[in-house]
């Protein structure tokens, strides 16, 4: 298992979601990267794609915490799909370099094994990024 951020077009991401969306353990959550260009936008999206506290997720490093502990959704594997992916922070590229490093040097590293490391009965999970353009 590689957790990793895909650069995908429209092809190969309807082939990933009608894969997935056919498995009830599977989270597969989707945000548009027209409709994000300031952070409360992001943490919105975010918010309900996976479901996190609103209350607690008001920093990069909160929400980073939140993203290791998905637990409440119950599922086997996550996948987060980005369409227009070149316009995510269109006008803020330090955030958006921000969030992607977020992704590749905490989020992703901790599903793929440093959950069993840190979490008394943790799992190592399946966690893809599809970025599309």
């Amino acid at each position: 298992m590689q957790n990793r951020i895909h650069y995908a077009n429209n092809e190969h991401i309807n082939k990933i979601v009608e894969k997935y969306q056919k498995f009830a353990d599977v989270h597969l959550a989707v945000i548009h990267g027209k409709e994000i260009q300031s952070w409360q936008e992001y943490i919105n999206k975010m918010e309900d794609a996976y479901k996190l506290p609103t209350q607690w997720v008001n920093t990069i490093d909160g929400y980073n915490d939140w993203m290791r502990d998905l637990e409440w959704l119950g599922n086997k594997s996550y996948i987060l799909i980005i369409y227009d992916f070149k316009y995510f922070f269109e006008h803020d590229f330090i955030l958006k370099k921000t969030i992607i490093e977020g992704f590749e040097k905490i989020i992703l590293p901790w599903w793929q094994a440093e959950v069993e490391k840190c979490v008394v009965g943790g799992k190592a999970k399946p966690f893809n990024i599809y970025l599309i353009d």
